[in-house]
């Protein structure tokens, strides 16, 4: 073939593929994941033993199979395997390997462990939500992401609202609590993870503030992200302030680039300001820096060192192996008293709304429950993704999508140090979907596979 200016003909305007339409597959999975994330933030039974946690487990694990059944059983297969495998970019590549042998080393922790049947539920239900890191890469979230964030966001906004009316003395449930700590909690049931889920939903209504072209998108990103702050700032909880800080520099870092220091020093001053005017954010504060100056860091921490301690404790006796996937909260109390022998010193918790069945820390009861190989493995595949999602961030055709995964994953991170994130369906739910989509922008998987 020839050009044609050398031929002398008149090139023929190329004609466009009409643009593929939308499955029915394709719409119960977007509908399913819909339901997730509007009902592991909303849904409540009070009937239940557990009335918050329960319904919320429900609906993710329900709708993760639905939506993975639906997205994953009509697809077809654009190129094979190989072929897929060898234009990975690297840093896809390393993530989708390391998370791989974390699975199958969970698996035999699990098959090692001496809590086996304990191990071998948690290990169903781990990889149940693992669906969510799958459905997150295919193409029905591609398409249907913009109604994923906005589910999200909405449901998200709903129970900051709800929580600020709490704040006032407005109840809308009744609730039976021990101390006030909870009464703020709204539909989440818990201030600590209504917290850490409005702050990935204020990273979130910030990418969407500073990447949209539509005035009114803005806008109600906005609105939505004053919302969200003020909820933060009622409820001051220092991991979720942290973790919005964390995730906002790194989402103004990769939208900016050079030009991210004005933006982020604004956020900051922004913060700093909250702390010296609202009452709440300067008392807790007076009361961290108190505890920094007096080294009482069980104060500072809210008493997770027992926690923490407990989990160094279990990694030290099974260092390998682990104890298996769901078994720190079987094995706390027995190697919180052997951490205080060994240190010599008491791991007490005066608060009585407190509990353990979780270190508090996603790393380290990743390694106590699944051993060192485990939990290195994990953390590579984390660490992976961020890099391949940092990297699609300076491309020019999915930059604003790219620093706004960049922000959520690295404030769940963030959150992960000393909370637990990943275990709990209101914040894993939109965390693994997010961690699935980055990995599908840090692969360069097209959106629209050919036909």
């Amino acid at each position: 073939m020839r050009p044609a200016a050398l031929t002398g003909r008149r090139a023929q305007p190329a004609i466009p593929l009409p643009a593929r339409r939308i499955a029915v597959s394709e719409v119960i999975a977007i509908a399913s994941l819909v339901a997730v994330l509007a009902g592991t933030a909303l849904l409540v039974d009070p009937a239940a033993h557990a009335s918050f946690d329960a319904p919320k487990r429900l609906v993710a694990t329900a709708g993760a199979v639905v939506a993975a059944f639906a997205a994953f059983a009509f697809a077809r297969r654009s190129r094979g395997l190989l072929v897929s495998w060898r234009a990975l970019p690297p840093a896809a590549r390393i993530a989708l390997v390391t998370v791989m042998i974390a699975l199958v080393w969970s698996a035999l922790s699990a098959a090692l462990s001496p809590r086996r049947t304990l191990s071998l539920d948690s290990l169903r239900a781990m990889f149940v939500y693992l669906l969510l890191v799958a459905l997150g890469a295919s193409v029905p979230v591609a398409r249907g992401r913009s109604a994923l964030a906005t589910t999200f966001l909405a449901a998200t906004a709903a129970n900051a609202a709800i929580s600020l009316l709490q704040s006032r003395g407005v109840q809308p449930l009744r609730l039976e609590t021990f101390g006030t700590r909870n009464l703020t909690g709204a539909l989440a049931g818990n201030v600590g993870y209504l917290t850490i889920t409005v702050a990935l939903a204020a990273v979130l209504a910030l990418g969407i503030a500073i990447s949209t072209r539509r005035r009114s998108t803005r806008a109600a990103a906005l609105a939505a992200l004053v919302l969200l702050l003020a909820t933060l700032v009622v409820n001051r909880n220092l991991t979720a302030l942290v973790s919005f800080a964390v995730g906002t520099t790194a989402l103004l870092a990769a939208a900016f680039g050079r030009r991210s220091i004005a933006p982020i020093g604004a956020v900051i001053l922004a913060l700093v300001l909250a702390v010296v005017a609202a009452a709440p954010l300067r008392q807790r504060a007076a009361t961290a820096i108190a505890a920094v100056r007096a080294g009482d860091w069980d104060r500072l921490t809210t008493y997770r060192t027992g926690a923490w301690a407990a989990a160094l404790e279990m990694i030290r006796e099974r260092p390998v192996a682990g104890w298996g996937p769901g078994t720190y909260a079987a094995e706390f109390v027995p190697h919180r008293l052997r951490a205080e022998i060994r240190a010599r010193r008491r791991f007490v918790n005066p608060l009585v709304t407190s509990s353990y069945s979780e270190a508090h820390c996603d790393y380290l009861q990743a390694f106590a429950e699944g051993g060192i190989p485990g939990g290195m493995a994990a953390i590579v595949a984390a660490g992976a993704l961020v890099v391949g999602v940092g990297r699609r961030a300076r491309s020019r055709t999915s930059r604003g999508e790219a620093a706004i995964l960049l922000g959520i994953l690295v404030a769940g991170a963030a959150a992960a140090l000393t909370w637990f994130p990943l275990q709990r369906p209101i914040t894993a739910a939109p965390l693994l979907l997010a961690a699935g989509r980055g990995w599908r922008l840090a692969a360069d998987w097209p959106d629209e596979p050919p036909p």
